[in-house]
């Protein structure tokens, strides 16, 4: 019995000693975080305070005029302010409390004292509740915890993705097996930890010949910085077809945890891998972004497959852009063929040009039987483009449709689909469907019928819609489907045979005279300045829902800032112009006066007025910085309700400019080491200007206003 007693107490004091040290480690840290975020938003509320009168807008800190009007913020404002009285007069006309019951009340005081006066004098002591003050020491086995939680904490601190909750990782691969590393106690070295949770390279493995599923790169355990890379404790000892199943480190991280790895890519072996092009006949798909032209478009292309071959121009993400009149999808595709016009692909054999969005699978379909008509079954086909322009997307989206062969749809993994540039490292490839006679009549049946489905749903949608002013147009929205998914079925075919389909085998019978679809790398392109940026900064910088214009009314003499990325000065005009700004919402817009620009970028960047860049001291410490266009953009107004050119920022987005008509203007664009600064004209969306709302009063901008959509 008394032996029990003492077990129990043992367990009750290892518990709460346990329990007692996470709680202060835990409260640590948080007081920790919360102290630096009051210090950094003190300094940044008494930065505005100092620089108040210099900044004419930011949208950051007035956003909620832009979206309500000035006269229902001010009702907003007045209302809440309202409230705030009669709460403080409620509360001064209560009787007051009686000093007895202050500490049942203010509970966090209780609190206080409770951990003052239950705090132990050493590290080593703890007090058992409910009981008198005795010093009890630590046995063994909890001196053991003791250490074992110090070494994991040594370990956590060094772990730089355990900050981000990424524990455990390689327990998500199938092969990899942790029984041996669970129990630590039994374990002298804490390294071993380590291994279980990030794995070790070996540079005396040989690399396999197996492609990543995800990327293409051939999968190895050498060295992490190398593309195709994996933990020897999951590579080694597996064989072709179990490597066929596992995509690699940089892959899984994406997928799994949004977070890209740094991988070491010469960017001349890109256009090495492009260069069986030359020698096979095949088709090639060149992909474009629509949010970032002619800065997305690669020229170089023709100089590697030369001017006769076949090519199809895709410009993906249309359903980003907002629409601004009826029709604008056909001048959205002039204006892609008028760029085009100006490179060097003027000279190459373009067969079609065709818009779609891969995420929504919006012009897919016709996209295939463009593919169809065009190039039949003669050769391969290579998709192409520079970096983020949404290839693995496409290829994706096409693996899932027609174009792919029925017997490899469900054996071939996804490419890795995600924002940052260049995460196919390799050549990913699908058999093409070879289109018969018979094939293309079931398939225009399908699509005919599906037409009449997608006529009654946007009937559906207008009449939801009618009435009511939604806040933005509804997306651009397409269906991808299977015409021969259940046609397919060889009676004839055994158990054995559709087993060793499992895992694609290019010399299997199905797919030895296949045709193929090529994912290739994304070529990086000097102009984009992704690669400047850093994960945080890239998800706010890249659009991800339909993009809804700003407009601001600018003065000769003033600055526009698009976050911490770009600027935008007004050198000389005759009269005040309208500037339409197309970007990220989560990119703040300021303006101020030219004069005071770069105080002010120098004081605010890396605070919440600009938002990008971010990351601390040690970030703006490698930021690059602003440089400006030395040659200045002249424009010449066309009237109020046309905008008469673009000026194209890169990757960040672009700006469109409204003057009275005949007025001329000339502007100056700022970008980080000057990449990507363009002038488009015509217009990519020339009616833009007048989505605009109502004047916010007292400030240069316009409110919000609802886009167009081509289904009304």
């Amino acid at each position: 019995m008394i032996h029990s007693v003492n077990n129990i107490l043992r367990l009750c004091r290892r518990c709460i000693f346990l329990q007692n040290r996470c709680v202060n480690h835990t409260s640590a840290a948080e007081k920790l975080e919360s102290e630096r975020k009051q210090n950094k938003n003190k300094q940044f509320a008494s930065l505005l305070q100092e620089y108040k009168d210099k900044i004419t807008f930011n949208s950051y800190l007035e956003h909620e005029k832009l979206e309500l009007g000035y006269f229902k913020y001010y009702l907003k404002t007045l209302k809440s302010a309202q409230r705030q009285h009669i709460k403080e007069f409620r509360e001064k006309s209560l009787q007051p409390i009686p000093v007895s019951l202050q500490y049942y009340v203010d509970k966090d005081k209780l609190l206080r004292d409770d951990l003052i006066e239950n705090q132990p004098n050493s590290e080593n002591v703890f007090q058992l509740p409910f009981g008198k003050p005795t010093n009890v020491g630590l046995g063994k086995n909890e001196e053991k915890i003791q250490k074992i939680n110090e070494a994991n904490a040594e370990i956590n601190k060094e772990a730089e993705f355990n900050r981000s909750g990424i524990e455990k990782w390689m327990t998500n691969y199938e092969y990899f097996d942790d029984t041996k590393y669970k129990d630590f106690e039994d374990n002298d070295e804490v390294n071993n930890e380590w291994h279980s949770y990030y794995g070790t390279p070996d540079p005396l493995a040989a690399v396999s010949t197996v492609p990543c599923g995800g990327c293409g790169a051939l999968l190895h355990c050498s060295d992490p910085a190398i593309p195709g890379y994996l933990p020897s404790e999951i590579f080694k000892g597996r064989d072709n077809d179990e490597l066929k199943t596992i995509e690699c480190q940089r892959c899984h991280f994406l997928k799994e945890y949004n977070i890209a790895l740094d991988v070491s890519v010469d960017p001349e072996e890109y256009e090495k891998l492009l260069q069986s092009i030359k020698h096979v006949k095949s088709l090639v798909l060149l992909m474009v972004d629509l949010l970032d032209f002619p800065c997305s478009l690669w020229p170089g292309i023709v100089d590697i497959i030369g001017t006769k071959r076949p090519i199809i121009v895709v410009g993906n993400k249309v359903d980003l852009l907002p629409g601004d009149s009826v029709g604008y999808l056909k001048r959205i595709r002039e204006s892609l063929i008028t760029e085009l016009k100006k490179t060097k692909l003027s000279e190459a054999n373009i067969q079609h040009v065709a818009l779609i969005s891969a995420k929504t699978g919006y012009g897919v379909e016709d996209l295939i039987s463009a593919l169809f008509k065009n190039w039949l079954y003669k050769g391969d086909v290579f998709l192409v483009g520079t970096t983020n322009v949404g290839k693995s997307s496409l290829f994706n989206a096409l693996l899932q449709s027609d174009y792919c062969k029925v017997h490899a749809v469900d054996i071939i993994k996804r490419a890795t689909v995600s924002r940052w540039p260049g995460t196919t490292l390799n050549l990913l490839k699908f058999p093409i469907n070879r289109p018969s006679g018979w094939k293309i009549y079931q398939r225009t049946r399908r699509l005919q019928s599906e037409s009449k489905i997608m006529k009654i749903e946007k009937d559906i949608r207008k009449g939801q819609l009618h009435g009511q002013v939604p806040r933005e147009a509804p997306a651009l929205i397409g269906h991808i489907g299977r015409t021969f998914s259940e046609l397919h079925e060889d009676p004839n075919d055994t158990i054995a045979e559709k087993r060793n389909l499992m895992v694609l085998d290019e010399k299997h019978e199905l797919f030895a005279r296949s045709r193929w679809f090529y994912d290739t790398p994304g070529v990086i392109h000097p102009d984009q300045v992704l690669s400047l940026l850093s994960t945080e900064e890239l998800l706010l910088t890249i659009p991800k829902r339909l993009i809804r214009p700003q407009t601001y009314y600018i003065h000769k003499g003033n600055t526009i800032f698009i976050g911490g990325l770009a600027r935008i000065d007004h050198v000389t005009s005759c009269e005040p112009c309208r500037y339409t700004i197309f970007s990220s919402e989560t990119l703040p817009i300021t303006v101020v006066n030219t004069e005071y620009a770069n105080e002010i970028y120098d004081k605010f960047l890396g605070t919440e007025l600009f938002a990008v860049p971010s990351g601390g001291e040690e970030r703006l410490n490698t930021w690059p910085g602003l440089t400006k266009r030395v040659e200045l953009f002249e424009f010449t107004g066309e009237g109020f309700r046309v905008c008469c050119g673009d000026i194209v920022l890169s990757s960040i987005g672009w700006v469109s400019l409204t003057a009275r008509k005949g007025a001329r203007c000339k502007v100056r664009a700022w970008t980080p080491e000057g990449r990507g600064i363009h002038k488009r004209y015509p217009s990519l969306l020339p009616y833009a200007v007048n989505i605009k709302g109502k004047r916010v009063r007292d400030t240069p901008a316009y409110m919000v206003g609802k886009t167009f959509s081509e289904d009304k």
